[in-house]
């Protein structure tokens, strides 16, 4: 109960900061679909944004997923640095609140504050083991935002690339053939395809 007690503090606290923004320039409502995760698992369920763009430096968005974590995916070295071995399945739910601070001259690279909270699951597919996991976080990322693709008036794409800390996190577990890698510093990296209004 005291990390969403802290969460909540911290996500009142990004709030404020965004809220008093000077510029309102640029102020945009957007929506975007996450592609790179979704496509790695077989578009099993869903994964995005929803955020408001304040002015040229301040934004403010939610990251929601929901995404069944394939075999395959788990166990590939390049994907995923989740599992070492096969015959294991997760589920990866995760609801993060971002503040983001655009940088340079165009306005397009932007590094961030965030908080979250993250439900981890895996199941060994040749035994009864199962492991849960809830935890809430705090992180940091770095991301691109590019606006207009393609000469398209409002379609844009987001690279993110979130690095959070657990405070609930899942030691190093062994299972039969498999190896669930321990989770206190978790990276992603998120590719939305969107549209602002």
């Amino acid at each position: 109960m005291i990390h969403i007690k802290k969460l909540l503090v911290i996500a009142l606290l990004l709030w404020m900061i965004a809220m008093n923004a000077q510029q309102q320039d640029r102020s945009s409502f957007f929506v975007g679909y996450e592609t790179f995760e979704m496509t790695m698992n077989k578009f099993q369920n869903f994964a995005g944004e929803v955020g408001y763009r304040f002015n040229e430096k301040h934004q403010i968005r939610l990251m929601i997923g929901e995404v069944n974590l394939t075999e395959r995916h788990l166990s590939s070295k390049w994907e995923s640095a989740a599992v070492d071995g096969d015959n294991v399945e997760g589920y990866f739910r995760i609801y993060e609140l971002y503040y983001d601070r655009y940088f340079g001259k165009r306005k397009n690279f932007y590094y961030s504050g965030s908080v979250a909270y993250v439900k981890d699951e895996y199941n060994h597919l040749i035994s009864t083991n199962r492991l849960v996991n809830e935890t809430a976080t705090v992180g940091v990322a770095i991301g691109y935002r590019k606006e207009n693709i393609f000469g398209i008036k409002h379609l844009y794409t987001n690279i993110s690339i979130p690095f959070r800390y657990y405070f609930n996190n899942i030691p190093e577990t062994q299972w039969e053939g498999a190896t669930i890698n321990a989770h206190r510093f978790v990276n992603n990296f998120w590719f939305f395809i969107g549209y602002q209004f």
